[in-house]
């Protein structure tokens, strides 16, 4: 389970760094061609917009398996260890339910409804551009599931 969740961060982390490292390039375009060659180029700034989608919706996912994503703590911070575990799993399920349902479900709804849809000045697929919300429903179904796994192979120690 360790060697996916690694596989997935270093995954993660390459995609996220190579969209934003293109976004830059893109953008830093983009500002020399408007102002220097006084000949703007607009399918960048598309682009740019499909790569920012990519990238919070890859970047969501692995703060989830990072399990860095807003919580609240206030009823953690009042129950007993073994209540806290209770509660961690009722999380995790929840974020199961979350993801399959919504992100990978609806996303793959989403994503075929607008497959017959293209962007104005690219004529890419918006299909493609919705295709990160499943997957990345993916991502986080499965960071989801190592978490509940990790966290039973840690009562199961406790309890030997």
């Amino acid at each position: 389970m360790k060697t996916v969740r690694i596989f997935l961060n270093k995954l993660l982390e390459l995609s996220c760094s190579i969209i934003l490292v293109v976004m830059v390039v893109l953008v830093l375009y983009q500002v020399f061609s408007r102002t220097i060659l006084n000949s703007p180029n607009t399918a960048t700034e598309e682009l740019v917009r499909f790569g920012l989608v990519w990238l919070s919706m890859l970047g969501s996912a692995y703060v989830v398996g990072k399990k860095g994503h807003l919580a609240v703590t206030i009823l953690s911070d009042h129950l007993r260890q073994s209540n806290k575990q209770v509660l961690e799993t009722v999380v995790q399920i929840l974020f199961l339910v979350f993801a399959s349902s919504v992100m990978i479900y609806g996303g793959w709804k989403a994503v075929s409804v607008s497959i017959g849809q293209t962007s104005s000045l690219l004529s890419i697929s918006m299909g493609y551009v919705a295709l990160s919300i499943p997957v990345s429903g993916v991502i986080m179904f499965t960071y989801s599931l190592l978490d509940l796994l990790e966290q039973k192979e840690l009562k199961e120690s406790e309890d030997n």
